[in-house]
């Protein structure tokens, strides 16, 4: 009987002092692993260099244009229908490739063009003429300022500033709204007061 019980307490203490080496390891400092450190772990892409060419695929870069590209609320997706491909606009190869120089698929996508841009030639070797446009918008009533005055968007009063408009101001593709409401916040940029006649925000001196 006596070393039964001699056994049993032998059982006991092994018993406690396993559970207390257990709760210690537990407490015990632990490296962090990498994730938990912010560094990169084994699963991460890796960093791709990219060079420019007229038949490369964008959309693994500028995934938000190639999606407004399938988003009937952007203008880009009537080009989507017609078959008009990121290149068939963005045909500037000299600034393109400049543009993109060292470029990698970790670099940072700019919001809007900087080193290359779309010319009102390109826009018009398909859209005709100004001329052409302005017959074709004579009765639109998309511009109105805020005393009910309506203009022809292709049709504005001789300026140096409205000769300085480009087509893509007006028509960002790639923004989601009708074209009416991108081209008046061109508009607006100008005429602060949303009144389009001169004269009405500084009176001559």
């Amino acid at each position: 009987m006596g070393f039964a019980n001699s056994k049993a307490k032998r059982l006991v203490w092994c018993c406690t002092i396993l559970m207390v080496l257990v709760a210690l390891v537990g407490c015990a400092p632990r490296a962090a692993v990498p994730s938990e450190r912010g560094e990169a772990t084994g699963s991460a892409a890796p960093e791709v260099a990219f060079t420019w060419s007229a038949d490369a695929d964008c959309s693994p870069c500028h995934n938000a244009e190639s999606a407004s590209m399938a988003d009937s609320a952007c203008q880009a997706a009537v080009h989507e229908q017609n078959a008009i491909t990121c290149t068939s606009c963005h045909n500037d190869a000299a600034g393109l490739t400049a543009a993109h120089e060292g470029s990698t698929t970790s670099s940072k996508m700019p919001t809007k063009l900087t080193k290359t841009k779309i010319t009102e030639q390109m826009c018009l070797s398909c859209h005709e003429s100004r001329e052409a446009l302005a017959v074709k918008t004579a009765n639109s009533t998309v511009l109105v300022d805020s005393l009910g005055t309506v203009v022809n968007p292709h049709a504005l009063p001789a300026s140096d500033g409205h000769a300085a408009i480009a087509c893509a101001d007006c028509h960002q593709m790639h923004a989601a709204g009708t074209p009416g409401d991108l081209a008046k916040k061109t508009c607006i940029s100008c005429h602060h007061e949303d009144v389009f006649e001169c004269g009405t925000c500084h009176e001559e001196q």
